[in-house]
C-alpha cells in the first residue's frame, strides 16, 4: 500500500504534466460529485430539458461516478481556451445580413480535438507511476457520457457556476471547453474550489434574449436559442423566431455580457481556429448551399451534427429578421415548395417577415 505522500507527488506531477500537454488548467476532484443531484432532478422534473431526453434517462448515472466508469476514486478536469478571434461580438450580432454562429462552432469539433488531447495525457500518465503493480484504469469524457463537468471542474478550482449556469474563472472568463479522465487512482484532491465572483451582477440573465435564464443559475433550455437552433426537432415555437435575431447555430450572449470575459484567452489550439469564414458569412450564401456544400463546408464541425435540413430551416427564420430585400425574398420564394415540411414552415414564415 502505498503512502500518501507518494499520491500526493502524483497528484502534482498530474496537474504539470497536463499544462505541458497543452490544456490550459488542470484540476483535480474527488469521487463524490452529488451535491446538486436533488436540484438536477427538480429541473428534468419541470420538463426543463425539453426534448433532449437522454438528460432524464442518465439523471441517475450522471452523479455515480461509477455508473461511468467502475472504480472511480477521483476525476482530472481539464479545460481548454476556444476563443479564436478577437472581435466586436455585439456588432456580427447586429449585422442582420450575417449568420451569426457560436463561437465554440468555427473551427473543428471540439469533441474529437478534445476527445484526443485527453487520451495522449492519460497515457503520458501512466509513466509517471513507478510501481508495478498499480494498473492505470481511465475512461475520457467529452460530452461523451451524462458527466457533471460544471460539478466537477468546480469542486476541481478550476473556476464557479455563474448566474448563466457556465463555469467562469476570474483570470479567464467561460470561453473554454471541459473534459474529464475518470481514474482509478487515488489521487488528492485539495480543498481549492474558487468562490464566487458573480455578486449582484444580472448581466447574462438581463440581455438573454428568451429569457431563458429564468433566474440566477437556472436556464430553462426549452427557450434557449442553443437548444432552439441545436437540439429541437420541429418548428421553432412563433413566438420565439423574432428574439433568435441573426443566431443560426448556438449563442453566445450571455458570454459576450459576462464582466469577467475581458480576461478571456485567444485560443492557441489550430484546430480551433475559424474556417471557411464562418465568421463573416452572408445568410444569402449559407441560405443557397446545397446539401453537397454544406457536407464539404461543415464536415469535421460541430455544425454538421444539426444537418443540412435543420441548417437551411434555421437560415431562414434568420432571414426572416433580415433587413428586407428583394434578392432575400426571391431566395426565399424559391424554397417555398421545399420536400420538407420544417423548411417550408420557417420560410413560409420567412416570406410574411420580408413581404411586410
Amino acid at each position: 500500500m502505498l503512502d500518501k505522500t507518494y499520491w500526493q507527488d502524483i497528484s502534482s506531477k498530474v496537474i504539470l504534466l497536463g499544462k505541458s500537454e497543452g490544456f490550459s488548467d488542470v484540476g483535480l476532484a474527488s469521487n463524490r460529485i452529488n451535491a446538486n443531484k436533488k436540484l438536477y432532478k427538480e429541473w428534468i422534473k419541470k420538463n426543463n430539458h425539453g426534448s433532449m431526453h437522454f438528460l432524464k434517462e442518465h439523471e441517475d448515472l450522471k452523479f455515480d461516478p461509477e455508473s461511468i466508469m467502475p472504480g472511480t476514486k477521483s476525476i482530472i478536469s481539464t479545460r481548454v481556451d476556444y476563443l479564436p478571434l478577437n472581435e466586436n461580438l455585439i456588432d456580427q450580432l447586429q449585422k442582420k445580413d450575417t449568420a451569426y454562429i457560436a463561437r465554440y462552432a468555427l473551427g473543428r469539433d471540439y469533441h474529437k480535438t478534445l476527445r484526443k488531447k485527453l487520451k495522449k495525457f492519460a497515457e503520458e500518465i501512466k509513466n509517471l507511476i513507478d510501481d508495478k503493480d498499480i494498473v492505470f484504469n481511465y475512461r475520457v469524457i467529452t460530452d461523451s457520457a451524462p458527466s457533471p463537468e460544471i460539478d466537477i471542474a468546480t469542486q476541481a478550482g478550476l473556476g464557479w457556476r455563474g448566474k448563466n449556469t457556465l463555469l467562469l474563472n476570474k483570470n479567464n472568463g467561460s470561453w473554454f471547453f471541459l473534459g474529464e479522465i475518470y481514474t482509478n487512482l487515488p489521487l488528492e484532491v485539495k480543498q481549492n474550489a474558487q468562490t464566487n465572483h458573480c455578486g449582484s451582477c444580472k448581466a447574462c440573465i438581463d440581455i438573454c434574449p428568451t429569457k431563458a435564464i429564468e433566474s440566477p443559475y437556472y436556464l430553462n433550455a426549452t427557450k434557449c436559442i442553443s437548444y432552439l437552433t441545436i437540439e429541437h426537432k420541429g418548428p421553432i415555437p412563433v413566438p420565439m423566431r423574432k428574439l433568435i435575431g441573426n443566431r443560426v447555430y448556438g449563442c453566445d450572449d450571455c458570454q459576450i455580457i459576462c464582466p469577467w470575459n475581458k480576461f478571456a484567452k485567444l485560443s492557441s489550439e489550430i484546430d480551433f481556429f475559424v474556417r471557411h469564414k464562418l465568421n463573416n458569412i452572408d445568410l444569402i450564401d449559407c441560405f443557397e448551399m446545397d446539401k453537397e456544400k454544406f457536407n464539404k463546408i461543415f464536415s469535421g464541425s460541430a455544425v454538421k451534427r444539426i444537418g443540412y435540413e435543420k441548417w437551411i430551416s434555421n437560415i431562414a427564420i434568420a432571414i426572416g429578421n433580415a433587413n428586407k430585400s428583394p434578392i432575400l425574398l426571391k431566395s426565399l420564394l424559391k424554397r417555398v415548395n421545399d420536400h420538407s415540411e420544417l423548411i417550408q414552415d420557417h420560410v413560409k414564415w420567412a416570406i410574411s417577415q420580408q413581404e411586410l
